[in-house]
Parts: structure tokens; C-alpha cells; sequence
């Protein structure tokens, strides 16, 4: 059974995935790794003990945590860059934290590229459009202007987190 201030705890983080439309699941994987960095057995997590952990915590809870609901999860949390996973198909996958800086930094500059594809592709469409309509032109004038205020938001951000602590520096390629 788990305290109710732990229990607070994990839906803190997966209300504010939620938020985030990310499923509240991915919030309370992550929270799992961060409090208990490996199973019980000592181990790190596999998508198997991360189920029968949290159905042992959150028994009936209101996220499913069958297998393949935590393989669902799992995969948002490394798209994130949340959750690291090492081992092969052949042995076994094994699933642990990234450290908390190393989490923000990942999450950053995953938005900034996946934001920098967008704007790409916006910009080849607007090539394609040159003249022939004017309103999709100005349109997509706008979106481009508008993401690439964001990128700089995010990056002026990562920036000022990477400067603030700079043991992290070496995080993110530099």
C-alpha cells in the first residue's frame, strides 16, 4: 500500500501530464523511477515489474497498468526523453529515469527540433503556394513567424537553465 502523501505525489505529475495531453500514466512511470530508481529485486524496471508495481500501489487506480498499457506509456516517456531504455529485443529491455536536469534539457531541445520540422515543412508549403492564394500565404506567414518566436522562447529557456546550473552543461551535445 502506498502513503497518501506518496499517492499525492503521483497524481501531481500525471494532472500535470495530463495537462500536457500526455497520458496521466506516463506521469505516474516516471514518478515510479524517480522515487524508486530500481525494482524491488534491486533491478531495473522492465515494462513487467514497472505493471505489477504500480497495480501493487494503485490497486484498482484509475490508470490502467496492464503490460501493454506501461509499453504504450513507456513509449511516450522515451519519446519525451523521460525514460532511457538499454538491453535488445533478445534480452530483455530495461527501463530507468533520466536524472531531473537531464530531463528538462531532453524535453527542450525535443520540442525545439520537433518545432524546427514543423517550421520546415510550413515553409516548403508556402513555397509551393507563392502567389496563388494570398490567404494561405499570409496564413502560414503568421505560423512561421509564431513557431519560430517559440523556438527562440525555448531556446533563450534551455539557455538560461543551462547557465543557472553549469554542471549541467555538458547535457545536450555540449
Amino acid at each position: 500500500m502506498i502513503s497518501p502523501l506518496r499517492a499525492q505525489l503521483y497524481d501531481i505529475f500525471a494532472e500535470y501530464y495530463e495537462e500536457h495531453g500526455i497520458p496521466g500514466l506516463c506521469g505516474w512511470i516516471d514518478t515510479l523511477f524517480l522515487l524508486e530508481p530500481q525494482d524491488l529485486n534491486g533491478h531495473q524496471w522492465t515494462q513487467r515489474t514497472i505493471a505489477k508495481r504500480l497495480t501493487d500501489l494503485f490497486p484498482g487506480g484509475k490508470y490502467p497498468t496492464s503490460v501493454s498499457s506501461i509499453n504504450r506509456a513507456i513509449k511516450i516517456n522515451e519519446k519525451y526523453g523521460t525514460v532511457l531504455k538499454e538491453g535488445t529485443h533478445k534480452t530483455g529491455y530495461t527501463y530507468k529515469a533520466t536524472s531531473g536536469a537531464e530531463m528538462i534539457v531532453k524535453i527542450f531541445e525535443g520540442f525545439i527540433d520537433k518545432t524546427n520540422v514543423c517550421i520546415k515543412d510550413l515553409q516548403q508549403l508556402m513555397e509551393k503556394c507563392q502567389d496563388s492564394d494570398p490567404t494561405l500565404k499570409q496564413f502560414l506567414e503568421e505560423q512561421i513567424f509564431g513557431y519560430n518566436a517559440y523556438v527562440q522562447l525555448l531556446e533563450y529557456a534551455l539557455n538560461f537553465f543551462k547557465e543557472k546550473f553549469p554542471e549541467f552543461n555538458i547535457i545536450g551535445g555540449e
